[in-house]
């Protein structure tokens, strides 16, 4: 079994490949490489062909970095629509005498993946909130486990979406002879790549300002409260720009990155940006204040949807830790002023820097990063996400009723050994494909550098036109 995790984060801006290892200082980022999205809008492939080449590029160039095959990876799940919704269980146990177990509470929150939603859609994560037993009311999962009890009541926050996200993921990692690990919320993978400890347990929110989105998640007492996605983000500013300064999508993209700030009042006024192309002629004129306005107005519309969400929450007064922004669209200067603004909490900006071993790889700490860095995070030592493992079989599949409407049937004994060695039968049989897809492209490069050492000498070999030329003449006047 590698040591290595490797995790995608499928962005409308870039798609990346992050790949960690446990060390005893922590987790290390070995490998990061990212390229620019094709084939992706707000989360969701659209063109299947595009991603599959990106995704293949992007593990090609990690296996040859770490000289290691990748065989399966955790991705991260966004879309323009993430619904959540409360749910409580009870569950009745056989022995109200013996312990509670991690394992048996684990498998409460496993079952909830097969809970009803509506018909196309697929329940993303299910995040236990508090339990409860006949004797104690409220408590966390660790508190539970060792008490004893007739039954155990548990209270959760479900979050789904479109089905057909991961099935397209799913897709294309088994079209590129991969396996998908987990499937986790990019907001929840970006706030455990970026927030502190302390931030956690006290009471945070997290918004990570993406290119065509912007993803929010709740957290407090160490425990995802709510996870939002608001369908406006760094694309949205720059479409404002281009539409209200008539200038091309190229220009409103640069200046944006350039010179847009998100407070109209420490705008310079009577200053303009004079445009000029390639070839040094006019390609417009944008006012500085008027460049501040428009992206002032933008991102104020995105600050109010992201405290809406912190209201509806239900933890708006219970932040101590405040806001703490990332993202690709999160620099934009003045960001923190307006933001304090709206939101009335305090406010930072955050890249990965902290949550990752000093000697991971310098890209691994870029705010461009998060995502995929907590998606690593989240596979080698989850502290956020409740996402299991991913069988075709079980969780994130449509919901099978079972007789006591609580658990699924357990498989016999020989179905679950022949369902093992299917798996491992296909799990071999992709790696002799790559092994022998290897080799043939080795073959291939070798039989090449052959060919042009075999030209090459007979090109040698050849007279030159003034050999030739000189060697007729000699004769001619022999």
């Amino acid at each position: 079994m590698s040591r290595y995790a490797a995790a995608l984060d499928f962005g409308s801006s870039k798609v990346a490949l992050a790949v960690g290892e446990k060390t005893a200082g922590g987790i290390r980022i070995a490998s990061y490489h990212d390229t620019a999205s094709a084939g992706i809008e707000c989360g969701e492939i659209i063109n299947d062909f595009k991603v599959e080449e990106i995704v293949r590029s992007l593990v090609a160039q990690a296996e040859t970095e770490l000289q290691e095959e990748i065989g399966e990876v955790t991705v991260g799940l966004s879309g323009r629509i993430l619904h959540g919704k409360n749910h409580s269980c009870q569950i009745n146990r056989t022995d109200p005498k013996a312990y509670i177990t991690d394992k048996e509470v684990r498998e409460i929150t496993r079952t909830r993946y097969n809970a009803s939603v509506p018909e196309g859609e697929a329940i993303f994560e299910a995040i236990p909130q508090k339990y409860s037993t006949e004797d104690r009311f409220g408590i966390t999962h660790d508190e539970l486990i060792g008490m004893v009890g007739a039954s155990i009541e548990a209270d959760f926050r479900l979050f789904s979406g479109k089905r057909s996200i991961l099935d397209r993921r799913v897709t294309i990692l088994e079209d590129c002879g991969l396996k998908l690990h987990k499937a986790i919320l990019t907001p929840i993978a970006s706030a455990r790549a970026v927030l502190s400890r302390p931030e956690m347990e006290n009471g945070v929110a997290l918004v990570d300002i993406g290119k065509s989105s912007t993803g929010v998640a709740v957290i407090k007492d160490n425990i995802v409260r709510d996870v939002a996605i608001i369908p406006f983000g760094g694309e949205s500013v720059t479409a404002d720009i281009k539409n209200v300064t008539g200038i091309t999508n190229y220009w409103a993209e640069t200046i944006k990155i350039l010179h847009g700030q998100c407070c109209e009042e420490y705008a310079v006024e009577n200053k303009k940006l004079v445009l000029k192309n390639e070839n040094d002629s006019d390609d417009g004129e944008v006012e500085i204040s008027l460049l501040a306005r428009v992206v002032e107005a933008r991102m104020s519309e995105i600050f109010d949807a992201v405290r809406y969400v912190i209201e509806q929450s239900g933890y708006a007064q219970k932040l101590t830790s405040g806001v703490v922004i990332t993202g690709g669209s999160s620099h934009l200067d003045n960001i923190i002023q307006l933001a304090v603004a709206i939101l009335g909490q305090k406010v930072r900006l955050a890249a990965p820097q902290g949550a990752i071993t000093a000697d991971s790889v310098e890209d691994a700490s870029d705010v461009y990063a998060a995502t995929a860095v907590g998606l690593v995070l989240e596979t080698l030592d989850p502290k956020l996400s409740h996402a299991v493992e991913f069988k075709k079989e079980s969780p994130v599949q449509p919901a099978k009723p079972a007789d006591n409407g609580l658990f699924e049937d357990e498989p016999e004994e020989e179905e679950q050994l022949s369902a093992r060695e299917e798996r491992e039968r296909r799990r071999e049989e992709e790696r002799k494909a790559k092994e022998l897809r290897k080799q043939q492209e080795a073959q291939r490069k070798q039989e090449e550098k052959a060919r042009k050492a075999q030209e090459k000498a007979e090109k040698k070999k050849q007279p030159s036109f003034f050999d030739m030329f000189f060697s007729d003449s000699d004769k001619d006047n022999a």
